[in-house]
């Protein structure tokens, strides 16, 4: 079997990366940039220091900071528009996930014709998309270094998937001071998040030992910090250890999809309004209980990562990873099950059915999974 392992180009990490913005820019030729970010980004501060970079590098920038929470399609051709009206000869997506992916769906739509719902799935893209920066301020999905923005269907209701090597940022800007000022529980649904992202592709049939390298230290990194910068968001080594897992986690699972809890995930209907982080979170142990036997080895070393002491089989080991994966969301304050954030047992149903229809994920799972089988599941973890 043949595979590819895509990254990006540059990668600038450290404090007070954001700095280089407006050098990073004008490096790409560019001279017009349009950001991308949204109300609690802009409310905060955190583009001054990335205005102050491009003003001093004589870019010219607009601003759209409307991005949403879960990116509609209407929201993009909005920030798609504006970024035309600019003549916009690059962009920048600065925030968490959402913004980032507002960005590369609006990048889509400059360069290609029709609404963002033609580009659902696997390779959808026919033309190449202008060049683009992106900077998080959140250590969780690592949509700063994937090929994919992930969106909410207009038709269904459910969040679905582009993916298109023409998404990869040119380049990145890894600047773990912009995390500081998140509050712990965002700080405890990204960091899961980050940890689910690197375990389902990890566990995965696409995994590569390219793919199991960067997963595996970022596991390890967000099991070493995630308590840490809970507890104290000041912690600087906490900070920008979480910062890299989360970018590794996402060079991982863009090579290889994620799996069953992803699936599963986002496939809850919108109306739920769940944040996707916390979703993956309380949705982990779950996966990891219908996984294990598929993967065991590939388990053990997931729970040993989380503290499990190797006993017996691997399996053996494999399974008190369940235990240690909720020892970690209790120390987060994270519940785990559907039934404790407000899930409806009358949603299982048709999410399980959306579940497996979503084969990008599922056909990366260790182990097959139908509608009835993720019902029971869902229903024994309700």
């Amino acid at each position: 079997m043949i595979h590819v392992f895509n990254n990006i180009p540059k990668i600038v990490y450290g404090f007070g990366a954001i700095s280089s913005a407006g050098a990073e820019i004008t490096r790409l030729g560019c001279q017009r940039a349009f950001i991308v970010t949204d109300p609690g980004i802009a409310a905060l501060g955190l583009l001054k220091p990335l205005e102050a970079s491009l003003s001093a590098a004589s870019i010219t920038f607009d601003i759209f900071d409307k991005a949403e929470l879960e990116p509609s399609a209407a929201s993009i051709q909005q920030c798609a528009d504006a970024a035309k009206a600019f003549k916009a000869d690059c962009v920048i997506g600065i925030g968490g996930g959402s913004p980032l992916d507002t960005a590369k769906a609006a990048l889509i739509l400059l360069s290609n014709e029709g609404g963002i719902e033609k580009y659902f799935g696997m390779n959808m893209v026919p033309n190449p998309c202008l060049p683009a920066m992106f900077i998080p301020t959140a250590a969780g999905t690592g949509s700063e270094v994937t090929s994919i923005s992930v969106l909410t269907n207009p038709q269904t209701g459910a969040k679905q998937g582009v993916v298109s090597e023409y998404l990869y940022a040119r380049v990145v800007l890894l600047d773990p001071e912009l995390t500081f000022g998140l509050p712990p529980h965002i700080t405890a649904m990204t960091g899961m998040d980050a940890f689910v992202h690197a375990m389902e592709s990890f566990v995965g049939l696409a995994a590569t030992p390219l793919t199991d390298a960067v997963n595996l230290q970022a596991m390890r990194l967000v099991s070493a910090n995630l308590r840490k910068a809970y507890a104290n968001g000041g912690d600087t080594n906490a900070r920008a250890g979480m910062l890299y897992a989360a970018t590794l986690a996402g060079m991982g699972f863009s090579q290889t999809q994620n799996g069953i809890i992803h699936a599963v995930g986002t496939s809850l209907p919108s109306s739920c309004g769940l944040p996707h982080g916390l979703v993956m979170a309380a949705l982990a142990p779950m996966g990891m209980s219908y996984n294990c036997i598929a993967a065991p080895e590939k388990y053990a070393q997931v729970a040993e990562i989380l503290g499990a002491t190797p006993c017996g089989t691997a399996l053996d080991t494999a399974r008190k990873g369940i235990d240690a994966m909720r020892d970690l969301l209790a120390d987060v304050g994270i519940a785990h099950g559907l039934k404790a954030h407000g899930v409806a047992r009358e949603h299982l149903e048709g999410t399980a059915q959306r579940a497996a229809g979503a084969k990008r994920l599922i056909d990366n799972n260790p182990r097959k999974a139908n509608a009835q089988q993720i019902l029971s599941l869902l229903e024994d973890h309700y």
